[in-house]
């Protein structure tokens, strides 16, 4: 097996583990939070509008396997929202990460 496409299993293997994790996530009650809770950053999970748009672009990146067709975007708002310092946030991180480097 070539080196590429070695490397192209490992990002649909991983872009996979993230996709479980956040179905994982979206499937727990969503947490009541007030505004000052979100201003403060006082919860410890992910954004659902997050896990959501992130889930909709790895799909994509997952179809695509090339990251000078397509790149995704979903760790901006992660990082602009959220105090990203999660296993889910980690993974969201790394799955990116693996997907530059490998495709």
């Amino acid at each position: 097996m070539s080196k590429r496409k070695k490397n192209l299993e490992k990002v649909i293997q991983q872009c996979q583990k993230t996709l479980d994790k956040i179905e994982e996530e979206l499937a727990k009650p969503e947490p009541k939070l007030t505004p000052y809770d979100i201003e403060m950053r006082n919860f410890d999970e992910v954004p659902r509008a997050i896990l959501r748009e992130a889930k909709r672009q790895i799909k994509i990146m997952m179809q695509v396997l090339d990251k000078n067709e397509y790149m995704p975007s979903y760790t901006y708002p992660l990082i602009d929202s959220y105090s990203f310092d999660t296993e889910l946030s980690h993974l969201l991180f790394e799955t990116e990460s693996i997907y530059k480097i490998c495709t």
